[in-house]
Formats: structure tokens, C-alpha cells, sequence
């Protein structure tokens, strides 16, 4: 080779060594990016039989039809205040966003387990934002 055809052969390797070097650091800064947190969700257990599950916390939204919640652990995204649901000796007008295993909805706090009358559920976020 000559020293034209050597010379010109070391730049091209240089040149890819450092567009390698920049590449490499592109994706280690991609890979540095911290994940989107998700909410944290809590299992909850709904111990009411036939429970709705509704769009929104307050009987201006329909219960979904053909979907109800009995006797089972859901996860609770968060909880909020809506209309006052009371059945026997239970009251509340807390309501939690859950997801049973199909599309997520609001059920009364009144048919969750652990809460008092007029009181929200311990673990449950109250951060309307982790609701979606």
C-alpha cells in the first residue's frame, strides 16, 4: 500500500471509531432515561356481592351493563369523593377506581374492605392523577 492509500485508510478508521464512540454514548443516555413511574395500586378485597362498577364516582354515570364485582381482590388505583352510596349499617361517599379484570370503573368505598363509614380506604392513593 502506499502511504497515500494508508493514510487515507486510518482516517476512515478513525472516523468510524469515533462515530461508534458517539453512537454508543447516544444510546447510553437513552438507556440512562429514567421510565415513566407508573401509580402505585394497591389490592383491595370487595366484599359486597353484585357490586356496580361505574364510569365515575356518582350515579349520574350508568353501571356498566353486564359487569359486576363479588367477593374477590381487585386492584385500586385511587379513590376520590362522589355521591354518598349507603347499604345497611355503611355509609360513604368515597369511591375507588379499580380494574377486575376488565375495563377499569368506580365502585362505592361503602362494599370495600377496611374502611370506616365517611373515611377513605387505608392504602389507597388519594392523588386523583393516579386514577389514569
Amino acid at each position: 500500500m502506499t502511504g497515500k492509500t494508508t493514510n487515507r485508510i486510518s482516517r476512515l478508521r478513525r472516523t468510524a471509531a469515533a462515530a461508534a464512540v458517539a453512537c454508543g454514548a447516544g444510546v447510553s443516555l437513552i438507556a440512562a432515561a429514567p421510565a415513566p413511574q407508573a401509580a402505585a395500586t394497591t389490592t383491595v378485597y370487595v366484599w359486597g356481592t353484585d357490586v356496580n362498577m361505574r364510569s365515575c364516582a356518582s350515579f349520574d354515570c350508568p353501571p356498566y351493563s353486564g359487569i359486576k364485582v363479588s367477593r374477590m381482590n381487585v386492584t385500586a388505583y385511587c379513590q376520590s369523593t362522589g355521591d354518598t352510596v349507603k347499604d345497611g349499617p355503611y355509609e360513604n361517599n368515597y369511591w375507588v377506581a379499580v380494574d377486575a379484570g376488565g375495563p377499569r370503573g368506580w365502585i362505592s368505598a361503602v362494599y370495600v374492605r377496611g374502611g370506616g363509614n365517611y373515611e377513605p380506604i387505608p392504602g389507597v392513593s388519594q392523588n386523583f392523577e393516579d386514577c389514569f
